[in-house]
């Protein structure tokens, strides 16, 4: 019976507030919502000791009575119904320091408890600072008193947070939007005074230099300005949280802001009549300053501040409005940006930077737009869009100090350029792979006679019949030839980790200290690359270019040559000699790419498409060494015919190597009827000829054929 009554009495409560309130506001899934004015009623006369029964029985107007720059605390009375999908709803009173909640609903009545900023923990469970977290039932009505306390209010931050301003939602988007909201103040305040402290240290380190502690300040002044919305929310003194001492910060971030300019830009060297412009505008933010902060200190005995006859605009206190501050600044930062492209123009890296900086806060229209674009027009939308602005404007400051680095150093960096440049001109002539192997951190280190031993694979490359194609060219096209050739195998030889030690007329000699298996790789792409040039370049297709490749490895010595005044890179070995044999011998074998036993052996098994050709005594060495032929850069077609006949090919060369000459001749034939242009086929083949023919002495046959190729 006793429950009974009460819920009998509850519903006559709720049935006299909703017949007395305004209609019931439609809380909807779509994200936080503003709660309109025209759905609250107001009271005055209780504090935040009132009951529920004390609040029923109040009188409840449509607006506050009072100025509410005085308003010491007061109830806001408002009806919603439910309509979304939870029962958790957040609830948020705009800039309140202290607040308390009834919410009446079918399932009784329920008193969230006072909390007040700096007395009550800021995070408690179903609340975060004074956003709560109250139960309505889906689809239910309830009635909700709401008490509120926030001094000061100005007309600026008036019309910003309202008295009458009331966020609503579901409570995990509140609590989302808190957390969010924190983390990112704590983030922006935190990389601001890094960078402050930094700029603060460069200063102290710099010798004094001004535009470092200019910035400094400015850096300080900015964090602070843009951060100045949390005054509240930490319990600074209330005069710091009005707009007046708010402006006073703009003013002095305006100051510095236009002073930096000035300086960085060298405003009042190159345009002094702009510079006198920029010290008008400083100068009116001087006064400014001083009026902001008489005005401020002043609050809230003056009648300026009575918002009853000065309702909020944002726009600021009653002697300064906020446009007459940000006009004079934006037509100089307008300027400023116009400048900065001109003394860019002119060759200015600082300006470089600075336009950049100037450009990085419009980035957040772009990420506003695209949240937009997956959440619509929600606190997620404004969340992102503000905090996205505020990181990209200190991401402008801290970018300023690239631009003044720049400057700073404009002399030492153009000084270090030229150096680079003389570098880079004589690494052109002395190639830098010879002064890493060499441990030499610059070329001025590098004397007469430095030398290493190490095992280096060497290339040797040259073009087939060079002499007769250059006939059919005039000087101009022959160099127009030869520097085409070089400028696409240069590179590649630098891909693979050589470096090419002497250009030879229309050959190369490169070095390779890696591996061999990255300098046959070299080789067969410069092939392949050949390849290319042959079918798209017009005068490669006028003269069709074979060119023939030697590698060898082997110790070496690697160092400098020649007198005190003229002196080269090189090096000296068998090894060196045996390549260049290599690369004559591809001549003979028609061969695209010749390599050495010792270069093959240190091969993984399978890694390039191989063959052994012939032993061979070259003219230098007595002892004969094993050739191989490396097919993996030979046209598609080809290489496939030769792979088809491998097997043929090596039993042709071990009857040969076996005296099997008339055998090792029907072979060879074969090979040259399946493929026609294969020239070590038809050189055995010639060879086996002659050797029937003229006969040879089996009883000292080693097989080995003596070269005298130079």
């Amino acid at each position: 019976m006793g429950k009974f009554l009460i819920t009998v009495i509850t519903f006559i409560l709720m049935g006299s507030t909703v017949t007395f309130a305004q209609d019931a506001f439609i809380l909807r899934p779509e994200g936080l919502q503003t709660l309109p004015t025209k759905y609250m009623s107001f009271s005055e006369n209780l504090n935040e000791n009132a009951k529920f029964y004390d609040l029923e029985n109040t009188s409840w107007n449509p607006e506050l009575e009072t100025s509410q720059s005085y308003v010491d605390g007061y109830w806001v009375r408002f009806i919603i119904k439910n309509e979304t999908n939870e029962s958790a709803i957040g609830i948020n009173h705009n800039w309140n320091r202290e607040k308390k909640i009834f919410v009446s609903t079918e399932l009784g009545i329920k008193e969230y408890p006072f909390w007040r900023h700096g007395v009550n923990a800021a995070f408690d469970d179903g609340r975060i600072l004074g956003q709560y977290k109250i139960q309505i039932p889906i689809g239910t009505t309830a009635v909700i008193y709401d008490f509120f306390r926030s001094k000061p209010f100005d007309r600026y931050y008036g019309a910003v947070g309202g008295l009458d301003r009331i966020t609503i939602g579901l409570w995990k988007d509140v609590r989302i939007r808190e957390f969010f909201r924190i983390a990112s103040n704590i983030a922006f305040i935190s990389i601001g005074l890094a960078f402050g402290l930094y700029y603060l240290f460069v200063f102290m380190v710099s010798g004094g230099n001004y535009i470092w502690l200019s910035l400094t300040i400015f850096q300080a002044t900015a964090t602070v300005s843009l951060t100045q919305s949390a005054a509240m929310l930490v319990g600074i003194d209330k005069w710091w949280s009005t707009s007046e001492i708010s402006f006073c910060f703009y003013c002095l971030f305006f100051i510095l802001m236009l002073q930096f300019l000035r300086q960085s830009l060298e405003i009042k060297r190159y345009f002094p009549i702009i510079g006198r412009g920029f010290s008008i505008v400083i100068y009116f933010y001087a006064i400014m300053f001083v009026i902001n902060f008489y005005s401020g200190m002043q609050w809230p005995d003056e009648q300026q501040f009575d918002l009853t006859k000065y309702p909020p605009d944002h726009q600021g206190p009653g002697l300064v409005k906020l446009k007459f501050l940000t006009i004079p600044f934006c037509i100089c930062l307008l300027a400023s940006v116009i400048l900065s492209v001109i003394t860019w123009s002119k060759g200015s890296k600082a300006a470089k930077f600075m336009f950049y900086s100037f450009m990085q806060p419009l980035l957040a229209i772009p990420i506003t737009l695209i949240t937009f674009a997956f959440y619509g027009y929600t606190w997620v939308t404004m969340l992102v869009g503000s905090t996205s602005a505020g990181f990209l404007f200190l991401s402008m400051f801290i970018t300023f100090g690239l631009a003044i680095a720049q400057q700073i150093n404009e002399l030492k960096r153009l000084a270090l350029f030229q150096q680079v440049k003389l570098t880079e001109a004589y690494q052109r002539f002395v190639p830098k792979q010879l002064l890493k192997n060499l441990k030499k951190d610059s070329i001025l280190d590098v004397n007469l006679g430095d030398q290493v031993n190490m095992e280096m694979s060497i290339m040797f490359s040259d073009i087939r019949s060079f002499t007769s194609i250059s006939e059919k060219m005039s000087p101009k096209e022959n160099f127009g030839f030869v520097n085409t050739y070089l400028n696409e195998m240069g590179p590649i030889v630098r891909a693979h980790g050589g470096y090419i030690d002497k250009f030879m007329g229309d050959g190369i000699m490169a070095l390779f200290s890696d591996s061999p298996s990255e300098t046959v790789r070299a080789a067969v792409k410069m092939q392949q690359e050949l390849e290319r040039l042959n079918l798209d370049s017009v005068i490669y297709k006028r003269n069709p270019v074979r060119v023939g490749i030697g590698i060898n490895t082997g110790m070496m010595m690697l160092g400098t040559i020649g007198e005190a005044d003229r002196m080269e890179g090189s090096v000296i070995s068998d090894a060196v000699n045996l390549a260049s044999r290599l690369e004559g011998l591809t001549k003979l074998y028609k061969s695209q790419i010749l390599i050495s036993e010792d270069t093959y052996s240190r091969l993984k098994i399978n890694m390039f498409h191989t063959r052994l050709v012939d032993f061979v005594a070259v003219k230098g060495r007595s002892k004969a060494v094993k050739i191989y032929e490396v097919m993996d850069g030979e046209p598609a077609d080809l290489l496939n015919l030769k792979l088809e006949n491998l097997s043929t090919f090596t039993d042709a060369i071990e009857m040969f190597q076996c005296q099997d000459i008339t055998r090792a001749l029907d072979r060879f034939n074969q090979c040259k009827e399946n493929i026609p242009s294969d020239g070590a086929a038809d050189y055995y083949a010639r060879r086996c000829t002659n050797l029937i023919k003229e006969g040879w002495d089996k009883n000292n046959w080693d097989g080995i054929n003596h070269m005298e190729i130079k």
